[in-house]
């Protein structure tokens, strides 16, 4: 299913985001021109989760900066997760946004996961991974109900599938007092990864259809001469 994996340990954010591979979220543009929807992700929102992870996955990171973010709430979200015992084992035995790639055989293209937690059993191999999401749900239902509809299944697998993980865990942590932390089990559930995928592989075969941009090169000529030429990348 996927190939060439290789782990680029040490990179930042920043250097993850530069790599020119596809990512889930560009699987998520993808689903959404595919479907003509023109909705753009909400700034303060990315910002909202970026340094709710930096919180809790990094706190000697973590500062306020001049963004106008609800700090407090960020803070609160991230003492809620540290608070809980299950979670608190987590982040003691796991690596915190590890970058890995590897190669979608079907199509040939290169994707690119950075999975929130990824703990590995010394003893057996065992992979567990675990991502951290803020949720507006009301309750546990809702945020289950959720799972689906935000495509979490198709990161679960995603992932799953690259990294070869035997689990999957998504911790929700509700955005409203007093800040209830979920845990959902992604790889037992009945059909979920399956599922995600369907979703993925499909998304992956339409975008290795899609008509790539045409890229300039440049000759040089016995006499110095510079002409560009163009090939289909």
């Amino acid at each position: 299913m996927f190939t060439n994996h290789r782990h680029h340990a040490g990179l930042t954010q920043e250097a993850y985001r530069a790599l020119p591979f596809l990512s889930n979220t560009d699987l998520t543009e993808t689903k959404n021109q595919a479907l003509g929807i023109t909705r753009q992700p909400n700034p303060q929102a990315l910002q909202f989760g970026s340094h709710f992870h930096t919180a809790v996955l990094e706190p000697e990171h973590y500062q306020r900066t001049t963004e106008r973010l609800p700090w407090q709430q960020i803070e609160d979200l991230a003492a809620a997760v540290r608070r809980q015992r299950f979670c608190r084992d987590l982040l003691y035995r796991g690596q915190a946004e590890q970058t890995h790639t590897a190669t979608h055989e079907a199509t040939g293209l290169t994707v690119k996961v950075r999975p929130d937690l990824t703990i590995t059993s010394s003893k057996t191999g065992r992979v567990v991974l675990v991502d951290f999401k803020p949720t507006s749900a009301q309750d546990y239902a809702h945020f289950c109900g959720a799972i689906e509809l935000y495509d979490y299944d198709r990161q679960a697998a995603l992932y799953s599938d690259l990294l070869g993980a035997a689990r999957f865990i998504i911790i929700g942590v509700r955005k409203e007092s007093p800040f209830e932390v979920w845990q959902f089990e992604a790889t037992p559930a009945p059909g979920l990864i399956e599922q995600g995928r369907k979703k993925y592989e499909r998304l992956l075969k339409v975008y290795a259809q899609q008509p790539r941009p045409v890229v300039p090169t440049v000759s040089v000529m016995p006499a110095q001469t510079c002409i560009p030429t163009y090939s289909r990348a």
